[in-house]
């Protein structure tokens, strides 16, 4: 398979994968993905021997080194990777580090959009803060999401499946946007190297901001670093200002404001940077 573009987008392990199904043909992006067992991957590891790594990240790297001249080929020739996984689970954060060497073999940059189970997955959990770091450590940039916090959004109480299910559909529109974002100045606008994200979708560009501003998906201060805005839809200048009002008054950052280039709806997603010193300590 010959893929094309700037940016390579990599779904890892069970979760990554879900995440990039998603993701529509008619987008055009070049998409791979690397998992264990017989689930039909780009690169699918240890050939059905193996069928996830049940937590275990050193199985997870152990398996990613084996396919790593299958991993630097596929990378080979993109200036940028976004690789998306869940953590806590060993295939996803195990193959990131490979992914991580690959990337940096080629000169390209890599972005990760990670995900943090549940706390009632206390074990897992704990396994994907201590991976978490570590990619954090490797990426140029990350972004993160509790999913522990999807359950609550917006006031009502989604079930554990429909939570999850939420949560890839919002990692997937974070990609979409990153990749669009690269053809453009990415890394000076996302300045920081740790971001969570926000997302509401409403005909009122206004309203979903100030709605996103109270649901951001890790735990982050939105006093700290400068938030982006981006919609899928034009923003006219009125509310672009509004926005940028409305946000510099409650945070005292001033944001930046991407608006899209579509009509209709919007629906907009914040990028909230985090500390990452404080995250790593």
């Amino acid at each position: 398979m010959i893929l094309t573009g700037r940016t390579l987008v990599i779904g890892s392990g069970g979760a990554g994968c879900n995440t990039v199904s998603r993701i529509p043909d008619a987008s055009g992006i070049p998409i791979i993905t690397i998992n264990t067992g017989t689930h039909g991957s780009t690169i699918s590891m240890a050939d059905g021997s193996v069928d996830g790594c049940r937590g275990d990240h050193d199985l997870g790297w152990a398996l990613a080194l084996d396919y790593r001249d299958e991993i630097s080929e596929a990378v080979a020739g993109y200036p940028n990777i976004i690789v998306t996984a869940g953590l806590g689970g060993g295939t996803g954060s195990g193959t990131i580090p490979i992914v991580g060497e690959c990337a940096k073999e080629s000169d390209a940059k890599m972005i990760s959009v990670v995900s943090i189970p549940m706390s009632f997955e206390a074990s897992r959990r704990e396994t994907a803060i201590r991976q978490m770091k570590e990619i954090i450590r490797m990426s140029d940039r990350t972004i993160l999401f509790d999913i522990d916090k999807m359950p609550s959004r917006g006031g009502d109480v989604l079930p554990i499946s429909a939570a999850i299910s939420s949560a890839d559909e919002m990692m997937k529109e974070a990609i979409v946007r990153i990749y669009n974002m690269l053809d453009g100045p990415l890394f000076s606008t996302l300045s920081e190297k740790v971001y969570t994200i926000a997302y509401r979708l409403s005909d009122d560009p206004v309203a979903a901001a100030g709605q996103a501003m109270k649901e951001y998906l890790f735990d982050a201060d939105p006093n700290y670093g400068k938030i982006i805005v981006t919609s899928d839809s034009r923003i006219n200048k009125a509310d672009s200002e509004e926005i940028y009002r409305s946000i510099s008054d409650r945070t005292g950052i001033m944001p930046e404001v991407v608006s899209g280039k579509c009509e209709g709806s919007h629906g907009v997603m914040l990028f909230i940077p985090i500390s990452y010193r404080s995250l790593l300590s």
